[in-house]
């Protein structure tokens, strides 16, 4: 299937709420207000985004958020920045420039495209942005955020130098406008960021309470080491229905045959030297690699089909089964090595349960904002 007729399927929308998470536990959130040095030097892999904006346009009002003006320039800042950190994502899909975005579809039931997701969070970014910075003020908390703004313009001016272009000329190319118009929506995204920092430190789960969590939810957070081998059916081109099914059972023979000796004690990897398709054997024959074996898999994190099997609780070492897919034609014949805990489960469970604790606060103050269009460039909100 070429890259411009792919469509988001489950697959996919479970591999994206992967990569947020993974954002989660830097604070980096896909619809959060983080703009750094690391995200602005992710546009290299897509082309600009950002169309230069004629001085009496980039300062225009966009929309309002509580009454509040919301310039075309801070909007694109905001935009540009969600957009560029999922570059290597957004290439998975096929989409390499700006024109891509409003043409790939994102939800099929709604008919939005991937320009409006990232145009409603652009507004989500900038929302949260106000309401952070108001509650600050609220409460007094001192946001100096100098030095944070010097070392953004730091990276800015080396990924400027390494292009061979001014840091003006680069910010023009990236968000449309110059270091001295985009000054203060840099240092507001940043002390928006600080005091998300702040929130954070403040809210900070406990080792005891990580702890409590893993206990209650184990099937959650252990990984799973498993063996497994395809047995695809042999299904031509245009097969019928009555093909198709010749196919599957004669595959599955051939899956009920490799479990059985693996039942029987028979070494897996060297079963799958002579079961698997006749392209891939040569894979398991090789001494040096144990091409059978899938170690660290996660059940938040696992996109495997039998995915139910792998983290049932009652999964002990030595447990052999088939699993057919029959969307997919194949027979999966599975062998269970071991259940355990990982590498910074805990860690990793502190910092979702901080995010997550931060995150309701900022649904909570964000909750009496209200967004107005009176120039419907928002049409999806």
């Amino acid at each position: 299937m070429e890259n411009n007729e792919k469509k988001m399927t489950n697959y996919d929308r479970k591999r994206l709420a992967r990569e947020e998470a993974a954002k989660r536990e830097k604070k980096k959130n896909i619809l959060s207000i983080v703009a750094t040095v690391a995200i602005v030097a992710c546009i290299a892999a897509l082309l600009i985004v950002v169309p230069m904006l004629k001085n009496r346009e980039k300062f225009k009002e966009y929309f309002k958020i509580n009454n509040e003006s919301v310039s075309q320039l801070e909007f694109n800042f905001h935009r540009t920045n969600l957009i560029n950190s999922n570059a290597t994502y957004l290439q998975y899909f096929g989409m390499t420039s700006v024109e891509d975005l409003d043409t790939m579809i994102y939800d099929q039931e709604k008919g939005t495209t991937w320009g409006d997701y990232f145009t409603e969070g652009a507004v989500q970014s900038i929302k949260e942005n106000k309401a952070l910075i108001a509650d600050a003020k609220a409460k007094n908390v001192p946001l100096d955020i100098e030095d944070d703004y010097k070392a953004y313009m730091s990276g800015v001016k080396a990924q400027a130098t390494a292009a061979g272009i001014s840091s003006d000329s680069y910010l023009k190319s990236l968000f449309g406008a110059t270091e001295k118009e985009l000054k203060s929506i840099i240092k507001e995204n940043l002390a928006a960021v600080a005091y998300t920092e702040y929130l954070s430190e403040q809210n900070a789960t406990s080792d005891e309470t990580a702890q409590a969590e893993y206990d209650a939810n184990k099937d959650k957070y252990d990984s799973v080491d498993y063996r497994v081998l395809n047995i695809n059916a042999d299904v031509k081109e245009g097969a019928s229905e009555a093909d198709v099914e010749t196919a599957m059972k004669a595959a599955k023979e051939k899956a009920d045959e490799m479990l059985a000796k693996v039942k029987a004690g028979e070494d897996f990897e060297t079963l799958c030297a002579t079961y698997a398709a006749e392209d891939k054997r040569a894979n398991y024959a090789d001494s040096e690699t144990d091409y059978s074996l899938v170690t660290g898999e996660t059940s938040a994190y696992s996109f495997s089909p039998y995915s139910t099997w792998l983290f049932d609780s009652a999964r002990a070492k030595g447990d052999a089964d088939i699993y057919t897919d029959e969307d997919n034609n194949v027979h999966y014949v599975l062998l269970f090595e071991q259940r355990y805990m990982g590498d910074n489960v805990l860690a990793n469970i502190k910092n979702d349960m901080t995010y997550n604790a931060v995150a309701k606060y900022v649904e909570e103050i964000t909750k009496g904002y209200t967004i107005s269009d009176p120039k419907d460039n928002l049409p999806t909100l």
